[in-house]
């Protein structure tokens, strides 16, 4: 498994931030290895709403919201043939701004968990980029 962790302040309310990282079809904007991004489920967004989407390196993932209580707490599972990432966010008001924390946990499977010591470095380095770049 690979995890990793950052936090970066963002100058908007828990509210608007949390809607924002919620709606997946925003990931591209700020993660530029997501595309094709679907909401297949009906309804709001909110628990167990599901996004297929494409990942650049690794392929088509399904993910779901498993946690949801806004606007302080978020949650993806992804899941794929390859690698299942869980990713968790908090949002805490900063003043005016939010303060964002995110980690992420990758679990390669099959195969490909023989290269993940060798992956781990240049993955934390695409993680702190995606995160420098919000």
């Amino acid at each position: 498994m690979i995890a990793e962790s950052w936090a970066v302040t963002i100058d908007r309310r828990p509210e608007d931030v949390f809607d924002f990282v919620a709606d997946l079809h925003n990931e591209p904007r700020f993660n530029p290895d997501a595309s094709n991004v679907v909401k297949t489920s009906d309804g709001n967004i909110g628990l167990g709403t599901i996004y297929p989407q494409d990942v650049k390196r690794v392929g088509s993932y399904t993910t779901t919201i498993d946690r949801f209580a806004r606007p302080a707490m978020l949650g993806f599972d992804a899941r794929n043939p390859k690698c299942d990432a869980l990713v968790r966010f908090t949002f805490a008001p900063a003043g005016e701004a939010t303060d964002v924390g995110c980690s992420i946990e990758l679990t390669f499977k099959g195969f490909q968990r023989l290269f993940e010591p060798l992956l781990r470095g240049k993955i934390v380095d695409e993680i702190e980029g995606t995160a420098a770049g919000s």
